[in-house]
């Protein structure tokens, strides 16, 4: 599912994930951190290969190779926002991570796709006025999963966004299955707007 929420539900959001989230930090010792600026492109490797791990057991997920992480992160490094990122460690193992990219559909709209010669450069000038994000990855390690770590890192994330000026947020993809993400957003006001879903054609 894909759920979507304006500025004035994000403490109403987050006024729910946080008692939740603040037990299960307890628990299980989790903490928070920022992207590591300095590692940049070593941190969004390893944020991606938790992505890639954490989607093994997902019904029709190929999962990317080493050099495509590889790619992918250096892509990322221009379009992510460090403050919109958030990494989640258990015993100081990094075993979760959530971040938001800016809504650059509007821009890519005016650019008609073409990033050459000066595209690129519309695209991601002054980002920081881009009001609108998408959270396109809260992802944690299989071994890791039961333990509802996931609203942590979205209680993480909340103030970031409140911080950056979001004013708009979609938070996708939110799995069917994933029952206390789902309920966390519908009783902070969020909306349900998009549903995906994956057939198994057989002749």
């Amino acid at each position: 599912y894909a759920f979507w929420g304006e500025v004035g539900m994000l403490p109403d959001i987050r006024a729910k994930l946080k008692p939740i989230a603040d037990k299960i930090r307890e628990r299980f010792g989790a903490s928070t951190r920022p992207l590591d600026k300095k590692n940049f492109l070593a941190d969004v490797e390893l944020f991606l290969s938790i992505y890639n791990r954490s989607l093994t057991n997902t019904w029709g997920f190929v999962p990317m190779s080493e050099d495509e992480v590889k790619h992918m992160a250096k892509g990322l490094r221009y379009l992510m926002v460090p403050e919109l990122a958030v990494g989640l460690e258990v015993d100081g193992k990094t075993v979760g991570a959530v971040f938001g990219l800016p809504d650059y559909n509007p821009r890519i709209r005016q650019i008609d796709g073409r990033l050459f010669p000066f595209g690129f450069l519309r695209l991601l000038w002054r980002k920081h006025t881009i009001k609108r994000i998408r959270v396109i990855s809260t992802n944690v390690l299989p071994e890791y999963q039961l333990m509802g770590l996931s609203l942590v890192l979205l209680d993480a994330l909340v103030p970031k966004a409140m911080e950056w000026g979001i004013q708009e947020a979609e938070f996708s993809w939110v799995l069917e299955s994933n029952s206390l993400s789902r309920g966390s957003l519908e009783k902070g006001g969020a909306k349900r707007t998009k549903t995906y879903r994956l057939y198994d054609y057989q002749r």
